[in-house]
């Protein structure tokens, strides 16, 4: 019987403890989202102030980049050789890759350098310069970026234009055709200034909310009836509303309800004056005896 009753208890006890755990998660989580609420404020100042350094930083503190593109297109219409007659797509990928590897190769980057007197070296044009083939395509496309919109736009141009020449000869095919020459952009490529102006604005705001939940996550401090209830397990019985105590001109009062005390008493403080002024051989106001 004494067995029963305590695998009773102790599954009661278990249920109990379970209750509680899963209670205190949803308060927990409804704390954290007043405390969001509470410091919505915070939140978005700190966001916006975040948002303002990043926009000032780009504008200011960073060199805009600017970015042309030609396209190639590696089927050619003339020559015996011609990409046109290959039925192979796998094969005509292949070129295409050879023609990237080709086009960012010393031989060609170091020739336009010396035709157009750049003021880069092999590998700091070779960083500049970007080279794809869209899948599926038999296109090359060459992308030049700068911090001069215009010398990027030339630098395209040029390039393009020699390595077709110089991809001709070394492959013994056709030239390939070009079809779209690069243009001076007017707009830089890096960095966005609405992108890096949104991207800021969100981190500010996750790191601001981040540090609130953290600080209310820490805050182990008993606040109300339900947290007595959760962390210590105890039932509260009642519950004593504490209002404070009210400065009154002479002395202080302690009372209830809102404030409205009863301290020492306006009778008992005049008789107390009164006294005092017959000590001093003064007689009371209105000619009163003692």
């Amino acid at each position: 019987m004494e067995s029963n009753q305590i695998q009773t208890d102790a599954a009661l006890t278990k249920r109990t403890a379970a209750g509680a755990v899963e209670e205190t998660q949803e308060i927990d989580l409804l704390l954290l989202f007043n405390a969001l609420r509470r410091h919505i404020l915070i939140i978005i100042a700190v966001a916006l102030v975040f948002a303002l350094g990043a926009g000032i930083v780009v504008q200011f503190f960073i060199t805009p980049l600017y970015t042309a593109t030609t396209s190639t297109y590696l089927v050619s219409t003339s020559g015996s050789n011609a990409l046109l007659e290959m039925a192979d797509l796998n094969l005509a990928s292949n070129i295409a890759a050879d023609y990237s590897e080709i086009i960012k190769s010393r031989t060609i980057i170091e020739a336009v350098i010396d035709m157009m007197d750049l003021p880069y070296n092999y590998q700091e044009l070779y960083e500049n310069v970007e080279v794809t083939n869209p899948t599926d395509t038999h296109i090359i496309k060459i992308t030049v970026t700068d911090a001069d919109p215009y010398l990027a736009r030339e630098i395209a141009n040029n390039l393009t234009y020699y390595a077709v020449d110089k991809l001709a000869t070394i492959m013994d095919i056709s030239v390939p055709s070009i079809y779209d020459d690069a243009i001076a952009p007017e707009n830089p490529s890096f960095p966005s200034l609405t992108k890096t102006v949104v991207i800021a604005f969100v981190l500010g705001a996750v790191l601001a909310a981040g540090v609130i939940v953290f600080i209310a996550v820490m805050d182990t401090t008993i606040k109300t009836s339900e947290d007595i209830e959760n962390r210590c397990g105890l039932v509260t019985l009642t519950k004593v509303y504490y209002e404070g105590g009210k400065k009154k001109k002479h002395g202080y009062g302690y009372g209830y309800g809102y404030g409205y005390g009863y301290g020492y008493g306006s009778e008992g403080h005049k008789s107390s004056k009164s006294d005092k002024s017959d000590k001093n051989g003064e007689k009371p106001a209105g000619g009163a005896k003692k």
